[in-house]
């Protein structure tokens, strides 16, 4: 009886434990939307550059097996409509995509719009901005130019900007209009044409017996069929007789020297810039080893400089290089003032020099001024205005478009020290100066002027100035 008793106490605790079991109550079931960790390469993208985007994707729990991924979808859209749609099929926990856009985006701003989705029907989207930036160099070289007409256009020397070795003067542009007068058009097809008319500059190594206009030589005449290319600062004509500037000039060497023609010359754009509707650019190359020449081209209207009316205020022009002195015209191989400079002498660029209609010149200095050594104080520095170049006297002066002269003692632009004679205090102040205008523009109702004064022999200044 006790036995059956124990028995019966068993099979009711085995009943009341299978029961106890069937009633646990589970953990609750996470099922989480599909996270996304985009690895985007976005920055830097240009023009017909492949697009790539890396998605990283989870979902879930970490360890959680409750759904898997299913599918991944992406718009890009541009100015609110969608350009390239696309979709890919995944599976697993994590999957890594790559959208690869052969032949990439034309530049623009852009909008990627990226959708994922699991097996158990849950989505999670997400947006990425980015701009696809163009290629195309932002200084539009296409159109016709032609050498500019100025003193200093065409110059060349040992190093980078170096006129030392020869630069040409306003005479010789006079001279040589035959070579002034041709053009280079670079057509926005990528097509380069030159055009010399009947005479052009010719020198000796083209086979004339001095250097003299005359009938263009093959290969150089223009005749040929020339193409371009220009990404960033660089410039390069390719085809049998395509340059510009001077044939003889190539990255190899010169032809004048032995060195043979070569099909493709590249050059190197420096400061371009855009006035109006004129735009200037100054290419430079090395031709061989240490041999730097620069060739200053125009595009737009050139008209001669008294066009522009030289009466109002002028200032030094606050830039570095405003003013700078060299052995050769337009050179400033010795000085040119630095960006630091015009802050240390702001007293020197906000003096006033003025033009009247009626041929009357003053300039006013205020209280204070940049002061050299040799006008008597100890350090060069700004100072008060020492006499007779203070601006208290009565001047005047004469323009005839390409010569600038101020008449009267102490009457200067720029430094005072830079006389026709030298440089004082080593000439006696004069009653006059002359000045060389060789450049006289006006943009956006802004004007500027260059000026050039040979100081005795071999020692040539340049003031940049503008209109206030």
């Amino acid at each position: 009886m006790k036995t059956q008793y124990t028995k019966l106490i068993m099979m009711l605790s085995l009943l009341v434990g299978v029961w106890a079991c069937d009633n646990y109550e589970q953990p609750p079931v996470v099922d989480t939307p599909p996270s996304i960790t985009l690895r985007p390469i976005t920055s830097g993208l240009v023009e017909g550059q492949d697009f790539r985007m890396e998605v990283v994707l989870s979902d879930g729990v970490e360890g959680s097996t409750i759904s898997t991924l299913e599918s991944l979808s992406y718009d890009f859209i541009r100015g609110g409509a969608v350009v390239l749609s696309g979709s890919e099929v995944l599976t697993g926990d994590n999957a890594t995509v790559t959208i690869s856009v052969p032949g990439g985006f034309e530049p623009g701003d852009y909008t990627l719009d990226l959708t994922v989705r699991d097996t158990n029907g849950n989505a999670t989207s997400t947006v990425r901005s980015f701009t696809v930036a163009s290629l195309r160099p932002a200084f539009d070289i296409t159109g016709t130019w032609q050498m500019e007409p100025v003193a200093g256009s065409l110059a060349v020397g040992p190093g980078p900007g170096n006129g030392e070795w020869f630069s040409i003067s306003q005479a010789d542009v006079t001279t040589r209009a035959c070579y002034y007068d041709d053009t280079y058009t670079f057509g926005a097809d990528g097509t380069f044409t030159i055009e010399m008319g009947d005479q052009t500059w010719l020198e000796t190594w083209q086979g004339v017996g001095s250097d003299q206009c005359g009938t263009p030589v093959a290969p150089f005449d223009g005749s040929g069929t020339y193409q371009y290319s220009y990404a960033g600062n660089s410039l390069t004509v390719s085809g049998e007789g395509a340059f510009i500037g001077l044939a003889k000039v190539h990255n190899a060497g010169e032809i004048s020297n032995g060195v043979p023609a070569q099909d493709e010359i590249t050059y190197t754009i420096v400061d371009p810039v855009q006035d109006g509707n004129t735009r200037r650019m100054t290419l430079r190359i090395e031709a061989g080893s240490g041999v730097w020449w620069d060739f200053k081209l125009i595009s737009g209207e050139i008209g001669g400089v008294d066009e522009v009316s030289i009466v109002g205020d002028w200032k030094m022009e606050p830039v570095a290089g405003s003013f700078g002195v060299g052995p050769t015209e337009g050179s400033t191989e010795w000085f040119a003032n630095s960006a630091a400079d015009v802050t240390t002498r702001a007293c020197f660029f906000d003096d006033v020099y003025t033009f009247g209609a009626d041929g009357s010149f003053s300039y006013e200095m205020g209280t204070q001024t940049w002061l050299e050594a040799w006008q008597g104080v100890a350090s060069d520095a700004c100072g008060a205005p020492v006499a007779p170049h203070d601006g208290k006297g009565t001047y005047s002066y004469t323009f005839d478009g390409t010569s600038l002269t101020l008449i009267g003692e102490g009457a200067h632009v720029a430094l005072p020290k830079a006389v026709n004679a030298g440089e004082l205090p080593n000439v006696e102040v004069p009653d006059s100066v002359t000045y060389k205008v060789i450049s006289l523009t006006e943009s956006g109702g802004v004007k500027k002027m260059t000026l050039h004064i040979e100081t005795g022999s071999g020692v040539w200044w340049t003031f940049k100035l503008i209109s206030e």
